[in-house]
C-alpha cells in the first residue's frame, strides 16, 4: 500500500499544467477563433477572468507572460492589444536555446546551408526592381570593406537583402532572429579561412556571382552559386575547428594600401 492511503501513484507521463499555463492557451486559442491582428484589443482583464473561471492576478500573469514573447503588448490606461512577435524575441529564444545545448557551430554552419540556398532560390524567382537595386548597393559596400568588422557588417546587410528579394516572412525573420549567433559565427569562419590563406577577393566574386545569377533569374544558378559561397564559409569553419581558430588582424586578408582594389561590384 503506498504512503497515500492506497491510491495508485501518477503516471510520470500525465503532466499537470499551472491555471497560468491554461488561461495561457487560451488566450492564444481565443486570439485564433476571433481572426485578431495586430493592434486589435483583448477583452478586459476582468471579463477574461469571468469567461475563464479563474481569479484576476491568473489573468494578468498569463498576460505579462505573452507580452514578453512579443505576442501582445500592454497600455497603460487601456486595453491589451495583439501583437506580432519580432526579431528580437525569436532571438532571445534561440540565443537561450543555444547555451548550454548542442547547437554548436556546425550546427548553425548546416541552418546556413539550408536556409541561405533556398533564399537564393527564391530571390531568383521574386526579386523586384527595388530590391536588386539593394543588392547592388550592399554588393557596393561589401566591396569596399578594409577591415573584417566592416566585411562582417556588409556580408549581413547582403545576405539581408537576399532574404528580403525571396519573399518569405518566415525566412527572413528566422534568419534575423539568429544572426547574433550567425555574427560569431561569421568571425570565427573568417579568421579560419584567412588561416588558410584566403582571402577577401574570392569572398566578394561570390556575392557577384550570387547576385548575376539573381538579377537573370536563373533559380538553380543561384542556388548553386550561393552553395559554392557557403562552401567558403566551410572551409573556414573547418579550418577553425581543426585548431586554426586564432584570430587575425583587422586587415589579413584584404589587399595591402596601395594595391588593386577588387573589380567593381554592379553587376550592370
Amino acid at each position: 500500500m503506498s504512503e497515500d492511503g492506497g491510491r495508485a501513484a501518477m503516471p510520470s507521463a500525465i503532466k499537470r499544467t499551472s491555471l497560468q499555463e491554461q488561461v495561457t492557451e487560451g488566450l492564444i486559442e481565443l486570439i485564433q477563433e476571433r481572426n485578431l491582428r495586430a493592434g486589435d484589443q483583448l477583452p478586459g482583464s476582468a471579463e477574461l477572468a469571468e469567461m475563464m473561471s479563474v481569479s484576476l492576478p491568473v489573468v494578468r500573469e498569463a498576460i505579462a507572460g505573452l507580452a514578453a514573447i512579443g505576442l501582445l503588448e500592454r497600455h497603460q490606461g487601456r486595453e491589451t492589444t495583439v501583437a506580432t512577435p519580432n526579431a528580437s524575441h525569436l532571438s532571445r529564444l534561440f540565443s537561450l536555446r543555444v547555451i548550454g545545448s548542442e547547437v554548436d557551430d556546425e550546427k548553425l554552419q548546416q541552418f546556413r546551408e539550408i536556409v541561405e540556398v533556398g533564399n537564393a532560390r527564391l530571390a531568383a524567382r521574386n526579386r523586384t526592381p527595388e530590391e536588386l537595386a539593394a543588392l547592388d548597393e550592399a554588393l557596393a559596400t561589401l566591396n569596399s570593406a578594409r577591415t573584417a568588422e566592416e566585411l562582417h557588417m556588409a556580408d549581413v546587410a547582403f545576405h539581408a537583402a537576399v532574404a528580403r528579394a525571396a519573399d518569405n516572412d518566415l525566412c527572413e525573420l528566422t534568419l534575423h532572429s539568429l544572426e547574433p549567433l550567425l555574427r560569431r559565427l561569421r568571425r570565427r569562419v573568417w579568421n579560419g579561412w584567412v588561416n588558410t590563406g584566403g582571402e577577401v577577393t574570392s569572398i566578394i566574386d561570390a556575392h557577384r556571382t550570387i547576385l548575376t545569377a539573381i538579377r537573370d533569374g536563373d533559380e538553380d544558378a543561384a542556388a548553386a552559386a550561393m552553395s559554392s559561397h557557403l562552401a567558403q564559409a566551410r572551409v573556414g569553419l573547418e579550418e577553425a575547428l581543426g585548431g586554426g581558430d586564432h584570430a587575425v588582424a583587422p586587415r589579413a586578408g584584404f589587399p595591402e594600401a596601395g594595391a588593386e582594389s577588387p573589380a567593381p561590384a554592379t553587376t550592370g
